[in-house]
Parts: structure tokens; sequence; C-alpha cells
């Protein structure tokens, strides 16, 4: 490990935390910074400091840095912008690591003055071996950790996972992450990268490429310094693990606003969405899709062919994932002669036999599974998509056990679409989920799914990566 890892790896799995402008205030950052440790159970030593309280949340309060009696690796700063470097001076002569500074009031705000603060604090930070997340940032979460050194308290609730998150956007971190918590959905690290003061994109790479508990690495971007190390870091990066990015600024609308809200040097989108797709990128335009793809990418084997089967227990939502299917580039399995007779055979007389498959009378679990085998065995299907209505007739809990039973014994990717509401059947997604077999909620986004997955497959190819532990095999590979 370089030393850069070592670093990295005391800020992300830091052995203490000083909050430098903790408040009981509860209505101030300081505060919620020293809330969010509490609640994400932070098991290491916490130092409160400022010098005007006593004793915040059950901890005693230093009034300076230089008097906590112990070594600290990571400090979050919460203060006026004027104070922040003799925070940060602070921290240099304590020895602290890693720097989350969540104060605004520097690049971002398009002044001479505060740009020439940012430049000042990188200069202090370089000078003494810091690592600065920020400033203007939430912060940033390691669940594995159980480490919330940000301004969010809810983000304690998150589940560990293998999808990591690096943002430029705090707002888009939290759409990010708030749709996770509510989808009991892990992730392993957030990190708000804010006006990337001396830590960029590119400088977090290495870290998230030798990080074992990171499978799949989540970008939001608004524009970048050193394109050209960015490029030639992912180009790297991807080949170990996936990438899913989305670029903010498609209009000129959007690039100044994005220059007034990080300071970024936004560009053209369309030579960013080359240069970041060259590198083997998947790109996509919402944050929604961020979260999907990678998903697919941490729960599933890698696909890599187009030919999709559908079984459906409801004709419309049938049809409805077949223009899908088509609209995105993939294909409608073609169904071989001896797939049709054995559906002739097993299924119920109004039922549709082929390619979508009708379910809406083959309501037994016995029949649910022969027709599951039966297509799965189809040489020329190369996926299954199945949408399921939550009814009486079709509860999830009862063809739960028959699917998974089936996915152990295939290759080929399952989808599931489940037609519920998800405070019914949430233990049931994450049982699922948790084996192998996503579960979402519209038929437009499963099929975005299962392309992306197509798409990794073909980066794979091209670029002959070998994905780290916990991705599974291409059939073909």
């Amino acid at each position: 490990m370089t030393n850069n890892l070592e670093i990295w790896q005391n800020i992300f799995y830091p052995r203490s935390v000083a909050v430098i402008g903790a408040s009981s205030n509860p209505f101030k950052m300081g505060h919620q910074c020293l809330l969010s440790l509490s609640e994400s159970k932070f098991p290491n030593p916490i130092y409160p400091i400022n010098p005007q309280e006593k004793e915040i949340l059950g901890w005693k309060v230093y009034a300076h840095l230089e008097q906590v009696p112990a070594k600290v690796d990571l400090a979050i700063l919460s203060v006026p912008a004027g104070e922040v470097l003799g925070a940060l001076k602070a921290c240099c002569q304590k020895g602290v690591k890693g720097a989350v500074i969540i104060t605004a009031g520097f690049r971002e705000i398009e002044d001479e003055a505060g740009n020439k603060l940012q430049q000042e604090m990188a200069a202090l930070a370089n000078q003494g071996g810091i690592k600065i997340i920020g400033p203007n940032t939430f912060g940033m979460v390691n669940i594995h950790a159980q480490l919330n050194a940000s301004f969010t308290p809810l983000f304690s609730r998150l589940k560990p996972g293998a999808i990591s998150v690096l943002s430029q956007s705090g707002g888009v971190a939290h759409l990010i992450a708030y749709q996770a918590i509510d989808e009991q959905m892990g992730l392993g690290k957030v990190v708000g990268l804010g006006n990337r003061c001396n830590v960029d994109f590119v400088d977090l790479l290495p870290f998230f490429a030798a990080d074992e508990s990171t499978k799949v690495l989540i970008l939001f971007i608004e524009g970048v310094d050193r394109p050209r190390l960015l490029w030639e870091g992912l180009n790297k990066f991807t080949h170990q693990k996936p990438v899913v990015a989305m670029k903010a600024g498609r209009n000129e609308f959007s690039w100044k606003a994005a220059r007034s809200h990080t300071g970024s040097i936004a560009g053209r989108y369309e030579l960013y969405e080359a240069a970041l797709k060259q590198a083997g990128v998947l790109m996509v335009n919402d944050p929604r899709e961020l979260l999907d793809l990678a998903k697919v990418f941490a729960l599933m084997p890698i696909y890599d062919g187009k030919r999709v089967a559908v079984m459906s227990f409801q004709a419309g939502p049938g049809i409805l994932i077949t223009d899908a299917v088509i609209a995105h580039g993939l294909e409608m399995a073609s169904f071989t002669e001896q797939t049709l007779k054995k559906l002739t055979t097993i299924l119920p007389p109004l039922t549709i036999r082929t390619n979508p498959i009708d379910l809406a009378f083959a309501r037994s679990e016995e029949l649910f599974r022969e027709v599951l085998k039966v297509v799965l065995e189809d040489p020329q299907v190369d996926a299954l998509i199945i949408f399921l209505l939550h009814h009486p007739f079709m509860d999830p809990r009862r063809i739960s056990q028959p699917l998974l039973l089936t996915k152990k014994n295939t290759p080929k990717p399952i989808l599931l679409c489940l037609n519920s509401p998800r405070g019914l059947v949430g233990e049931e997604i994450r049982y699922l989920e948790a084996e192998g077999i996503p579960v979402f909620a519209f038929p437009e986004q499963t099929i975005k799914a299962l392309k992306g997955l197509f798409q990794l497959a073909k980066i794979k190819k091209e670029k002959g990566a070998v994905f780290a532990t916990g991705f599974g095999r291409s059939k073909n590979s």
C-alpha cells in the first residue's frame, strides 16, 4: 500500500475524529455534525472543539484542538470562512490526516477574495500533508466504519453495501442516499467533494480501486480542472470495477449554475460524455438510473446476450416491457419449438405461450416453477424479466422460493418488476436482492437496468477488464 493509500485509509477509517466548531445549538452545522457521529454510533473517540462550550451530547468539549490529549486522524470543520485557515493550521500542527470542511464562501462565490482564501487553504493543507474534503460540502460517510462525518444525521440509517458514491453536488448525493435508505439498499462510502480544494475525483480513484468493500462506483460530475488526468484515472479504474456517471450541465444555463455552485469549470457536455464513455464509464441522465445500474452491477453476473424473455402476470405491463426491450436496443427472444411444446403442455388453455408469456391464469407455485425452468433452459433466451402484480392470487411471498430455487440453477440474469406498495413487501425485496435478484418498480426502469448489464459486458470485452471479487462471470468468459 502506497503512502497516499495509507492516508486515505486513516481518513475513511479514522481512529479518532475532532469536530471544530461543535455547538450545542441544534440549528448550527457544528451540532448536526456531532449528532451525525453520535447516531452512526462511531466507535472511536470524538473530540468536540469550541472555546465557548463545556459539554455537548455527553462529550467533553475542548477549547482548542491542541488541548486534545490524543492523536486525531480526521477533523470536521464547521466554522466561519474567516476562521478556516486558523483551524486548518491547528490541524497541521496536530498531525491531522484529513479535514472535512463544511464551510462555504470560497471559490464557488466567484469572488476574488473567496478564490484567494481557497488557494491559501490548499497551500497550507499541501504543506501540512492534509487531504481536504470540500470546502462547501455536506461531508462524507463510510457506512462500513460507522462513520457519518457529515451534517446529515439521517445518513446514519444507511445500510452497508458494495456501492460507493463520489459527488460534486451535496444535493444529488442526498437524492441517491435517501433513495437508498428508503429502499434499504446498501452503500459503502458517500463523499461530497464540494469545491475540490486539494482533492478531486482523480485523487480518490486509487483508493476506491483498492477498497475491497467497493464493487461499483457512482460519480456525479459538474466540472473538473484536470480532465486529462481524470480520463486516464478512469480508463485505468474501469479495468477493475464498473463506474456509472452522470454529468450535469447539458445547456448553457446549467453550465453557469454548475460554476456558481462549486466553482466548477463546466465545459461542453458532449466532450465530457465522449471522453467518459471512451474511458469505459457508463453514462446516464438521471440520478435514479445511477442507483439502478449500480445495483444490478453489484448483484448480478455480467449479461452478454440481448435476447430477453418476458413473463408477466398482467398483459398490459408485459406489452410495455416488450416495447421497452425493443426501444433500448435489446431483442425479444424467439422460443425454440421444444420450448413452445413444453409450454403448451404445462400452461392452462387461455394462457399466451409466446414471448411475452401471460401468466394471468398460471397461479400455482408449482406451475410458476415449471414455466421458469422451461424458459430459462431455452438456448435462445439470454435473460428473463418477470412482471408481478401484488394480489392474493399472485403474492410475491409465494413466488420468492421457486424463484430463488430456479436462480441457483442458472447463470442467466433474472430481474423482477414488482407492482406493489413497497411497505408491504420490503422484507421480500431485501431477501430476493440478497440472493442476487434485483427488484424494480417500473417496466422502463427494469429494462434500462438490464441494458446496463449488456453495456457493461461490452465494456469488459473491449477493455479486457477483470472485475473485482463479487461480480459474476459472463457465460462466455
